[in-house]
């Protein structure tokens, strides 16, 4: 029979092939990673075309600013899961911090769940830690969040984010309370 016997190769050529072959590799992953870097620029949606649907609205910037104590402000919001949308309606309480910034707290309690209720002055028996109770399991929080009584986790926060003079909060994004030791 005959038997065809594979060439030898050089040293030289299977370097020179090694080589072409690294290089157009890097250059395949190069070009597309480059291909799709240009097409997420181009299609990017200009930040001030449309505010997400899971963005709720709280109020104008100037005027949250200016808050003297805790307010309560509702609002309604969208959430897309899937194929399955739900609308969302519920509140949170705003006020201003030490430094100016906007403190936005969840009326979730970090017990089970329970909407928190600010407690009205004439039942704080004078302690001014006390602004929060939960109706359900008595857990208590002070004005910034933070636990006081029967829970050790404060109240969840969320941040605010300024888009064209309002402030919007991402309620699938809350940040989560302080743990008290």
């Amino acid at each position: 029979m005959n038997e065809r016997l594979p060439q030898k190769i050089s040293r030289r050529a299977f370097l020179s092939t090694s080589g072409k072959l690294a290089l157009g590799i890097t250059g395949l992953v190069a070009g597309s990673t480059g291909l799709f870097y240009y097409g997420a620029l181009k299609h990017r949606v200009p930040a001030s075309q449309e505010i997400p649907s899971h963005m709720a609205e709280l109020g104008d910037l100037g005027q949250l600013t200016a808050l003297q104590g805790m307010i309560k402000i509702h609002y309604e919001a969208t959430i897309h899961d899937a194929w399955v949308t739900k609308p969302v309606k519920s509140f949170v309480y705003v006020s201003v911090d030490a430094k100016g910034g906007l403190l936005i707290l969840s009326p979730v309690c970090t017990h089970l769940g329970c909407k928190i209720d600010p407690v009205p002055v004439e039942k704080r028996g004078g302690s001014k830690n006390l602004f929060f109770q939960c109706p359900c399991h008595g857990a208590e929080f002070d004005d910034k969040g933070n636990a006081v009584g029967v829970v050790s986790q404060g109240l969840d926060s969320y941040e605010a984010l300024v888009a064209e003079g309002k402030v919007y909060i991402d309620i699938l994004a809350p940040i989560k309370g302080s743990i008290s030791s």
